[in-house]
């Protein structure tokens, strides 16, 4: 027995050095067999909490007898994928004591829509959240029929602390469904300086950074509620690494996050991997969509500033996921909680000469997601397409809670237990952010499959399509290519059918076999 449990542990130390490898490779293109990042496995080595395995059985909220499993959700905001390198002590802590989805997508990757879907399960054309601005922003959302009335439903205790939907306002009520509300009233998005609501209480904070504010509630709440028999849920919103914007005191608009000033000197030397990609050493624009075409190519100052500023500021995020694993053992509660992590969206850092996101590229659309609690295998990678609209379901499944509305997503718990199968093509789209888009609804749309990317933006009518296995980094526009002739009737008849659906059965519907070039 001594030898197996040797064996099991020698087994997960390779699996944390090939998780974070595996997870940068599934989204950047890279092989999956590639050399592992040193950095990477030395950090991930160095953390000093622990973690022990997951409880065997299927998790489900069905199973309990006696009190239903705790659900905290974290979230942060514009982190794309490979930023998960600088994150060792969350991949020790959820990666290696859960399932990562190596491959999950956010299809409308722009902050209100996301949290929008997470809050739903359902696409924009459902819930209405199809853009940041009005009356397409908070104003379209359904707050009656939201996650937390489902769960407050079935007798869970929730809390919400951080940034919520933009358009919520700095007079916002609290929400249906919240027991404890703590959302970014002033200032969201200035990292310092800010006004949390408090439950009614609200409290201006000058100095104190918001990332170690909500470790610091999150916290709070986890001692609170682990002395009630009731389960919680609780959401944690940050907003690192987005860029700093403060309203109040008109500093200008900067894709820069701010960390705490204890991590203000850290990566000095680090370069941000997207000077290497091809999509900023060479791109071709000329057959990509105008705001591309607008844009001059970022210098490698600029995109290291804003890259270190924004690893830099999930330093904080690291370390708050590492202390409320810590915490939740303390009390009892870790062996009955479940913890997922995941982003609103990617975001790009020079790529296609982009500093941003909201577009149909891969940077912009994928995301990091990890689930770990009582019967999630132990450092399992998934490669199956999990999306924003799947946390809703999948939360409902875990608590025993049922939806009130249909959801266009559906529960990962299969996914990460058994390893079942999920969507092979996903719809992906961006609502109106011009005058003009408000004539058509939408920005672009499209969908993505194992291979392909197709996007159609309704201004000008140009299509994008890219073929992922002989073009990983999107820099060959090939919608007018011959060849691809077959291969686009197919994607533009999958997008037509996908616009327009609602449930989940319509929404991850299968299609015929996709046709390859001519």
């Amino acid at each position: 027995m001594h030898g197996r449990r040797t064996t099991q542990r020698a087994a997960l130390a390779v699996a944390i050095a090939g998780l974070a490898v595996g997870t940068l490779a599934a989204f950047t293109g890279a092989p999956s067999s590639a050399e592992p990042d040193r950095s990477v496995v030395s950090a991930a080595s160095a953390v000093i909490d622990p973690v022990g395995t997951a409880a065997p059985g299927r998790p489900n909220g069905d199973q309990f007898t006696g009190k239903r499993p705790n659900i905290i959700l974290i979230t942060t905001d514009d982190q794309a994928s490979s930023d998960m390198r600088w994150m060792p002590k969350t991949v020790q802590n959820l990666g290696r004591a859960g399932v990562t989805f190596s491959r999950a997508l956010s299809p409308h990757p722009l902050c209100c829509p996301a949290r929008a879907a997470i809050l739903t399960g359902q696409y924009a054309q459902n819930n209405g959240v199809k853009s940041n601005q009005d009356p397409f922003n908070f104003k379209a959302l359904k707050i009656s029929t939201t996650l937390p009335v489902w769960l407050n439903r079935v007798g869970y205790n929730t809390a919400f602390t951080g940034k919520y939907l933009n358009g919520y306002g700095t007079h916002g009520k609290p929400q249906p469904g919240w027991d404890y509300w703590d959302a970014s009233m002033i200032n969201p998005y200035s990292y310092v300086g800010y006004e949390m609501y408090q439950n009614g209480n609200p409290q201006w904070y000058k100095k104190l950074n918001n990332v170690d504010y909500i470790n610091m509630r999150v916290d709070k709440l986890v001692r609170e509620y682990s002395a009630d028999d009731k389960p919680f849920f609780i959401w944690a919103s940050h907003v690192a690494p987005h860029g700093r914007l403060d309203k109040v005191k008109n500093i200008p608009s900067t894709a820069e996050a701010l960390p705490p000033r204890r991590f203000q000197r850290m990566f000095s030397g680090v370069n941000s991997p997207s000077l290497r990609d091809p999509g900023y050493t060479s791109d071709r624009i000329s057959d990509k969509n105008s705001l591309v075409q607008r844009k001059n190519r970022p210098t490698t100052q600029k995109i290291n500033t804003v890259f270190r500023s924004r690893i830099r500021s999930l330093q904080a995020v690291d370390q708050g996921i590492a202390e409320l694993v810590r915490t939740l053992r303390s009390l009892g509660e870790l062996d009955n909680t479940y913890i997922i992590f995941t982003s609103d969206n990617g975001f790009l850092l020079g790529e296609h000469n982009l500093i941003t996101k909201n577009v149909p590229y891969r940077q912009s659309l994928r995301v990091p997601m990890i689930v770990r609690g009582p019967g999630v295998p132990a450092g399992a990678v998934r490669s199956q397409r999990a999306l924003m609209i799947d946390v809703a379901p999948t939360i409902a499944d875990l608590a025993g809670a049922k939806p009130l509305i249909p959801v266009d997503g559906v529960s990962l718990v299969p996914a990460a237990v058994d390893n079942a199968p999920l969507r092979e093509t996903v719809l992906i789209q961006a609502g109106p952010q011009t005058p003009a888009d408000l004539s058509y609804g939408w920005w672009w749309r499209g969908v993505t499959t194992d291979r392909y990317t197709y996007a159609r933006f309704f201004a000008n009518g140009l299509e994008e399509l890219y073929d992922h296995l002989h073009d990983p980094s999107e820099i060959n526009n090939v919608a007018k290519d011959p060849r691809y002739a077959d291969v686009l009737a197919e994607l533009r008849r999958r997008t037509k059918a996908l616009v327009t659906c609602s449930t989940s059965t319509q929404c991850s519907q299968k299609f015929d076999a996709m046709p390859g070039p001519s």
